[in-house]
């Protein structure tokens, strides 16, 4: 007999603590979740919490079912939440209102049923007090569980030592104790795993958001160490210059920059880290650094590589490394002297309309073999002529279907531009890619250089 009033009261204790888990977590998704995750809790605060938690038990209380005379209802699941996270007087505060409900029924086990509801929120106030950690963002489930599980027994202690017929109290007892222990251990824990599953997604968020920001500031530092005011020397009027670099994440590894030599001789240098991210930043910022220290002691671009070859590869323990193209223009007579470090090969764009590829010179990324030769080769711009320098991100940028761009889309896109100037050409080019790329994922960094040639004629 008793065991087939257990099975009788087990399924629909548990599917009244399962909609008060559901309930709970409802909760717990608005502001509700801030006021019970504070660390120190002021008593206006702590008066307003005994309301919901006293709720949760009152619904409990009122899904009762009836059994030998008695009562069994999820009656404790409110204060000893409510004590949990709350401390003594928001555990008591729900207890008073549930007793008071629970003693209203006048059923045989309500003066002990009534108690136990009082003493549920005490135990778990003063277990909030001396589990310090508890309301440190360390909520704990199986503590929880525990707990109630030891509220629960001696709630049936109380019904055994206060009601007069120990016999009928025992068969009740063994009829509702085990349904009560499942269905509130179970409703408590459940409410607390769901807590502590939305505090540990708060706090990742959090550091989600810091990192965005950190990420962002780093776009903006790594950003700045690239020239980007154009037009970059308006006194100057043999050549233009233009660029554009649009890191796939926050922080990307392409690299340019420009400066003059002399008065004469004017560097141009593009190119791409190994990686992406934070890694690649750092690895982008100390090959910029590098190279100009050794290019303003050079005018080989051959031997500046050489140089910066074997300061990159000292303790390179990453095994990171940077495809670099360089060049130095005259000014005066648009030669250019140029080296290469496994870099795709610029373009000309001749003023007749005509592109041709830079002629390919052997020579390895930097960064991964000390020692090694590279070359110098040479081009003459004449007035009116383009230099056009790119990252892999532009020729392999994909669209939605994975094709690429490649290389011939970009020569037939700077033909097609029928512009020569510098800022017009790189604009067209970036603006042809992000059409071709349309919903596609941006994946690598898009960098893209260009020089208009104007001549020495233009400055007189």
């Amino acid at each position: 007999m008793v065991w087939q009033f257990v099975g009788q009261l087990i399924i629909p204790v548990i599917s009244t603590s399962c909609v008060m888990a559901v309930v709970a977590y409802g909760l717990v998704r608005t502001k509700f979740l801030e006021l019970i995750l504070m660390e120190k809790l002021e008593l206006k605060k702590q008066m307003w919490m005994i309301i919901p938690f006293a709720l949760f038990s009152v619904y409990g209380v009122l899904n009762a079912i009836s059994i030998a005379g008695g009562v069994v209802a999820l009656s404790h699941v409110g204060q000893i939440v409510g004590g949990l996270l709350g401390g003594p007087i928001v555990g008591i505060g729900a207890g008073t209102i549930l007793t008071l409900v629970r003693y209203s029924f006048g059923d045989y086990v309500a003066l002990p049923a009534a108690l136990a509801c009082m003493l549920a929120g005490l135990f778990a106030g003063l277990y909030h007090e001396w589990y310090k950690e508890w309301n440190k963002g360390k909520l704990d489930a199986k503590r929880a569980i525990v707990l109630t599980v030891l509220v629960e027994l001696f709630g049936s202690g109380l019904s055994l030592f206060l009601l007069p017929d120990f016999g009928k109290s025992l068969r009740i007892e063994m009829a509702g104790a085990l349904p009560m222990i499942i269905g509130n251990a179970g409703a408590v824990g459940l409410f607390i795993f769901i807590l502590n599953t939305l505090l540990v997604e708060k706090q990742m968020l959090q550091v989600k958001d810091r990192l965005e920001s950190e990420l962002m500031v780093a776009r903006d530092i790594q950003l700045s160490l690239v020239p980007r005011t154009f037009p970059a020397f308006p006194e100057v009027k043999e050549f233009e210059i233009y660029a554009v670099l649009e890191p796939a994440k926050e922080v990307g590894g392409d690299l340019y920059d420009f400066f003059f030599m002399d008065d004469d001789h004017f560097w141009v240098v593009i190119g791409d880290v190994s990686g992406k991210g934070m890694p690649a930043a750092l690895f982008m910022s100390a090959t910029r650094s590098v190279f100009k220290a050794q290019a303003d002691k050079e005018e080989n671009p051959a031997n500046t590589l050489y140089k910066v070859n074997n300061e990159l590869c000292r303790g390179n323990d990453t095994c990171m490394f940077v495809t670099l193209f360089c060049a130095i223009l005259n000014i005066r007579t648009g030669e250019v002297i140029y080296s290469n470090a496994g870099h795709n090969p610029p373009y000309i764009y001749r003023h007749d309309g005509t592109v041709e590829e830079v002629k390919r010179i052997p020579g390895i990324a930097l960064g991964t073999m000390e020692d090694m030769p590279y070359a110098n080769g040479r081009f003459v711009l004449a007035p009116g002529d383009v230099l056009v320098t790119y990252t892999d991100g532009v020729s392999e940028a994909i669209d939605p279907l994975n094709a690429m761009f490649t290389e011939e889309r970009l020569q037939q896109s700077i033909r097609d531009g029928k512009s020569w100037q510098a800022e017009k050409i790189t604009k067209n080019l970036i603006a042809d890619v992000q059409h071709f790329a349309a919903t596609a994922d941006q994946f690598d960094d898009i960098t893209i250089l260009t020089l208009t040639y104007r001549g020495a004629e233009s400055s007189n």
